[in-house]
């Protein structure tokens, strides 16, 4: 059975030539951590020629030559294949055929975002390649792990409190996690040690600013609740995004009250109807929701529709058309 590595832990794998990658998901962050440490560690071994060719551009003919011509200038070769996904027949052939006696100083680094195994030349790929998969995180403790191990890594160490704030104010994406944290390095400088209250300085983040503005909300707390809104438009946030934004939460809300209506514990709600909130946070979610009726939620998912349809057809400045939704939705009993 083919080798299933994690983005996570490829780190750990030392890539040698003549070993062939088939890279599979949609998180591009992790995909080029990945074709890095590929890249580096065989440019270390030998002189190597890298080639990026495309999924869809590339025909059968030209993929082929890339796989049987070497030049006099290298001693190896990498070829890295991207959006393999677009692959046609042919291509696809060609990549299967190149497998029945692949060369031992060339390696393939195949990428795409998914594959289809009724077609036995990529059932044919995916044995003779190391699987290394790249998905976007679903949960906190994803963005969690990833934090520990990138610590680590950078030879930093992180409070516990520290990690439960960044793990909590983040956004579920790696990308936006590694900005923040390159944020955090250069803020604690030669200390080496994360805080919570280095956290806290960074507080224009968007992902931060988000957890204010759903904790205003859900506290009822216009000034404030106004004041992250108007904070979000200012760091490039649409209206329609903000918006957005305000549905989700109160549709979790809904969806919480709803529930307990059914006499479901909150302990029952939490672990299996809250699980794309952020685990530190679903005891807030459900101390919010008793601040709202059932017959409130439902006014205010018709104000937001209204407040939807006035962003897309009205003239009026959408940050006041924001304001006044924030307010009759906090106004509701």
């Amino acid at each position: 059975m083919a080798q299933i590595i994690p983005a996570l832990e490829f780190e750990n794998h030392k890539p040698k030539l003549g070993q062939n990658y088939l890279i599979k998901g949609s998180d591009s962050y992790s995909i080029d951590k990945v074709l890095n440490q590929i890249k580096k560690s065989l440019s270390r071994k030998s002189d190597i020629d890298i080639s990026i060719v495309y999924g869809d551009e590339i025909k059968a003919a030209d993929l082929g030559e890339y796989l049987d011509t070497f030049t006099i200038f290298s001693s190896a070769k990498l070829i890295i294949i991207k959006n393999a996904e677009a692959f046609q027949k042919k291509e696809l052939e060609v990549i299967a055929a190149y497998f029945d006696s692949p060369s031992d100083i060339q390696s393939l680094a195949i990428v795409t975002q998914k594959l289809n195994k009724t077609f036995n030349t990529w059932k044919k790929i995916d044995a003779n390649c190391i699987t290394v998969t790249c998905d976007p995180p679903r949960y906190a403790s994803e963005i969690r792990n990833w934090l520990v191990t990138e610590v680590k890594r950078r030879g930093m160490i992180i409070a516990s409190q520290a990690l439960n704030e960044f793990t909590n104010r983040i956004e579920l994406d790696y990308a936006t996690a590694a900005n923040e944290l390159d944020k955090i390095e250069l803020l604690v400088g030669e200390r080496k040690q994360i805080t919570a209250k280095d956290l806290l300085s960074l507080g224009g983040s968007r992902a931060g600013t988000q957890i204010d503005f759903f904790r205003a909300m859900g506290k009822r707390q216009l000034q404030n609740a106004i004041q992250a809104a108007d904070l979000m438009l200012d760091t490039d946030w649409e209206p329609l995004q903000v918006l957005f934004s305000i549905n989700r939460f109160f549709c979790n809300l809904w969806r919480i009250q709803l529930l307990r209506n059914r006499h479901i514990t909150d302990s029952e709600i939490s672990n299996r109807y809250l699980t794309e909130i952020f685990i530190n946070q679903r005891r807030e979610y459900l101390e919010f929701a008793k601040n709202y009726s059932l017959s409130s939620l439902e006014k205010i998912m018709g104000l937001i529709l209204e407040t939807d349809y006035k962003l897309k057809s009205s003239n009026i400045d959408a940050r006041l058309v924001l304001n006044l939704c924030i307010i009759q939705v906090l106004g509701q009993k």
